[in-house]
């Protein structure tokens, strides 16, 4: 009997020793994401439990300063040590911090990574056999490895360093972006090169080869090519010798091209706006906002249709009505002055002084000595009303609201999404849509 005891003891003990193992998160910023995010159940101590870290699926800790989940995240994750101990991750979104490696060859369910805009210098993905999208441009990214992806479709690896990228074994990828990097190569299967290669897009500095070294011959695509030159020769453009009509006939076509292709720039950055601004978008974090402040929604509809800046040309998202007192502050002081502006008013001094004339009639004291006994022993006093009014504070507060809801909308996150979506759709480069935004977006400037 003794003997089934100690053997049962021991097995409780271990069963608890494991539940408590834990697994160090030596980033500050990745494990108060962590407990943002109901993962790390033990603290801020520098670990999570193994337990817990078995039931982390999907983690989203992208734009940590920004991400309306992470309200305790102080500063942008640096290391990501750490994850390489979640079995079960499947997608990852990382993007928008100062990360600068990252290690997942033990997340072998992985399925979605986007690590862009970090600090990355190499990346490999090979032992990540399952993954099906990639975005990890706007790095420092000089190696890529792939391995085989049978699953990948869709790869962003824009503007970084790369000088060989291989995607001979990516049998799906139906979307490529790789320009803006250093002069190379990109190593193609010719069967997969030509059933997708129309939708991926690299700049001049890159070619296309086969394993073997055979340089693949490009299918020639047409560009828009914007001209300045307002007297540009059209026989030149044409490549023959044969002469417009007229001077005339000339200006007109280069004009009506140019017309063209300024209409194509506004509605390539209209359906940009558009897409930043779509209603469900907008009335998720209307949604948010309300429940964050408990506001009904159509109120805040209407607070944002008076004081909003969304349907305004270029909101400029550096610049906050209220970026010193938060919200709640504000809401705080209307709080507090409304209830001075009632004190103020139920101790109006003529009220004060009917009330006493009252009670000192009634017991027949003598004013002088009622009002040393008020004195001594009253708990009532006149409230020294200074600042601001109760309106004024309610103003402050609807207009934080509002700007704390557009910081929402025009998160960094959601307009490059957004950019990516539009790029990638028209095959435009980076910068190029930038320009055309800085120079035509309604609602948002760079």
């Amino acid at each position: 009997m003794k003997l089934i005891n100690t053997c049962c003891i021991f097995i409780l003990l271990s069963i608890s020793a494991f539940a408590q193992e834990t697994i160090k998160i030596p980033d500050l910023g990745l494990e108060e994401a962590l407990i943002d995010l109901n993962y790390d159940s033990n603290g801020l101590n520098g670990t999570i439990l193994v337990s817990d870290a078995q039931y982390i699926v999907n983690l989203n800790i992208n734009s940590p300063l920004e991400n309306k989940y992470l309200t305790n995240v102080n500063s942008k994750i640096k290391d990501l040590t750490g994850i390489e101990h979640f079995p079960n991750l499947t997608r990852l979104d990382c993007s928008g911090n100062d990360i600068k490696k990252i290690d997942l060859s033990n997340n072998p369910k992985l399925s979605f990574l986007n690590c862009s805009n970090n600090k990355i210098e190499e990346l490999n993905v090979s032992n990540n056999p399952v993954l099906f999208a990639l975005s990890c441009d706007y790095n420092k990214l000089s190696k890529l490895i792939l391995g085989s992806k049978p699953e990948l479709k869709d790869l962003f690896c824009n503007n970084n360093r790369l000088t060989l990228l291989d995607i001979s074994q990516c049998s799906i990828l139906e979307n490529m972006d790789a320009t803006g990097n250093k002069e190379g190569k990109i190593l193609i299967s010719k069967e997969i090169y030509d059933k997708f290669s129309d939708n991926w897009y690299k700049d001049s500095k890159l070619s296309y080869e086969e394993k073997s070294g055979t340089i693949v011959e490009e299918a020639t695509k047409v560009e828009v090519v914007e001209n300045n030159e307002s007297n540009t020769d059209i026989s030149e453009l044409l490549g023959n010798n044969d002469q417009p009509s007229t001077t005339t006939s000339n200006s007109n076509e280069t004009s009506s091209a140019s017309n063209y292709f300024e209409k194509f720039k506004r509605s390539v950055v209209g359906e940009y706006d558009k897409l930043v601004l779509d209603p469900i978008h907008l009335k998720n974090n209307i949604d948010d906002i309300s429940k964050k402040y408990n506001i009904d929604p159509q109120k805040l509809t209407n607070w944002v249709a008076q004081n909003g800046k969304l349907n305004m040309t270029h909101v400029n998202q550096s610049k906050t009505l209220y970026n010193v007192d938060s919200s709640n502050s504000f809401y705080k002081k209307f709080q507090q002055s409304a209830v001075e502006e009632y004190e103020q008013l139920v101790l109006e001094q003529s009220y004060l002084e009917k009330k006493k004339e009252e009670i000192r009639k009634k017991y027949k004291v003598k004013p002088e000595l009622f009002d040393s006994w008020v004195a001594k022993y009253g708990k009532l006093s006149i409230p020294n009303h200074v600042g601001e009014s109760a309106e004024s504070y309610l103003e402050k507060f609807k207009l934080a609201i509002v700007s704390e809801y557009e910081r929402a909308v025009l998160s960094q996150a959601h307009l490059l999404s957004k950019k990516e979506a539009i790029q990638h759709k028209y095959k435009l480069n980076a910068k190029e849509l930038g320009d055309w935004i800085h120079e035509l977006s309604r609602i948002y400037r760079q």
